[in-house]
């Protein structure tokens, strides 16, 4: 199935949990936020949350700086 992972098209097996797209796709996650489909999902979800087809993933780096 196919999702949006920052903006970029991407093939997924049915059944991906948000925490197994981060993981194969991401990387180091420390300090990141993840929305899907514009909303926030609390790092305590990401494994429980199932993606379907066409959800849109963004993940959001934190800079410190100003």
């Amino acid at each position: 199935m196919e999702i949006t992972l920052n903006g970029t098209a991407l093939m997924v097996a049915p059944g991906t949990s948000l925490a197994q797209l981060l993981q194969e796709h991401h990387g180091a996650l420390n300090g990141a936020a993840v929305a899907v489909n514009g909303a926030i999902v609390p790092r305590s979800e990401w494994p429980n949350y199932i993606l379907a087809a066409g959800m849109a993933v963004d993940v959001f780096s934190l800079v410190a700086g100003g």
